[in-house]
């Protein structure tokens, strides 16, 4: 009896020294308020703010299951996704040590990302990340108000956390363009340029059939099947890319030859307007439209969204956009029977 007692007392010594030794985490040697650096419940985030010292600044906002980036930006949500993995999981390491103190506040202080984090209660973590790499591809944060800064990481990972909170537009934004689904579209109008008797208007309010007005009268009924086909491709456009060289923005914007505005409304969101513009032909231009007595890319056309980004896009999407009026109250031909065999 008493040899099996002194087993069962060695058993919970192992037990208590294997707990201690293995799975018991060690406190920080630090005040956790001095490194709040991360979001335990990143679902509960609606809103973060990026900001850096050179007035670029990002605003990321959760939207039923997606984000968009300053209120009307689609973009990659791959790319948000791995920003709330590193809320979630980067964890401090250390203080910086003090002889290192000034050096790296110097260095943060020229070149930084501002990150605010906001829930449904509002703010609850700010901090700064270094945009310059620590030794060892580590990352250097601040929290604000406090006086140490500190070395931070992903856990199993070698990457530097900086480049996850970039305040460049064109690391998040999407190809995609003015995305809606059919359902979602409350308003569509296309306003050509040179042509306004293909100009045209559509109305749709949820659970009823669209409404397509213009400048012009048809004999025809309204063929809903092409207007709800018209409405269900918004779900899928895309641009080839952005244009950041403002001399040839300013150039479209004063000297270009506009085909159209289109503008689009989806519930829940701002209206959005994208003014195309014939491109001009350019060494890359592989076929000529002629418009009049001008010459323009066959391809491509250039467009302003939201009266803010310069893009590119290619005939085929520019087309899924620019149809005419009359088109919606055309007719679809019957398919042409088969013949029978002799």
């Amino acid at each position: 009896m008493k040899r099996n007692l002194l087993y069962l007392m060695i058993l919970v010594v192992l037990g208590f020294l294997t707990y201690y030794f293995v799975f018991r985490e060690d406190q920080p040697d630090y005040d956790i308020q001095e490194a709040n650096f991360t979001v335990k419940n990143v679902d509960d985030i609606i809103t973060i703010l990026l900001t850096d010292l050179q007035g670029q600044k990002i605003k990321l906002t959760k939207k039923e299951d997606e984000w968009i980036a300053n209120d009307t930006i689609e973009i990659t949500q791959s790319r948000v996704k791995d920003l709330l993995d590193a809320l979630h999981n980067q964890e401090p390491l250390q203080p910086v040590k003090l002889g290192s103190h000034d050096e790296v506040i110097k260095a943060m202080s020229a070149n930084n990302t501002k990150v605010e984090v906001f829930t449904a209660k509002g703010k609850t973590h700010t901090f700064y990340v270094s945009k310059v790499t620590a030794p060892n591809n580590l990352t250097y944060m601040l929290t604000e108000g406090a006086k140490r800064p500190y070395i931070v990481k992903l856990p199993l990972q070698n990457v530097f956390l900086g480049l996850r909170y970039s305040t460049e537009m064109r690391d998040w934004r999407s190809k995609k363009i003015m995305r809606a689904k059919a359902d979602e579209i409350e308003m569509i109008d296309v306003a050509y340029k040179d042509s306004s008797q293909y100009s045209f208007h559509l109305l749709h309010e949820k659970g009823k059939n669209p409404i397509v007005t213009g400048t012009q009268s048809s004999a025809n009924p309204l063929n809903i099947n092409r207007v709800q086909s018209y409405m269900r491709l918004w779900d899928s456009i895309y641009c080839l890319g952005f244009e950041a060289r403002n001399r040839i923005k300013d150039t479209i914007l004063t000297e270009g030859k506009e085909v159209a505005t289109v503008s689009m409304k989806k519930a829940n969101h701002p209206l959005q307007t994208l003014t195309i513009y014939f491109k001009p032909v350019s060494k890359g231009t592989k076929g000529i439209l002629k418009v009049g007595n001008e010459e323009f890319d066959f391809d491509v056309f250039i467009g302003f969204l939201n009266k803010t980004d310069m893009l590119v896009i290619n005939r085929h999407f520019a087309e899924i956009m620019l149809r005419s009026y009359p088109e919606f109250f055309e007719t679809d031909k019957l398919p042409a029977a088969p013949q029978q065999p002799k």
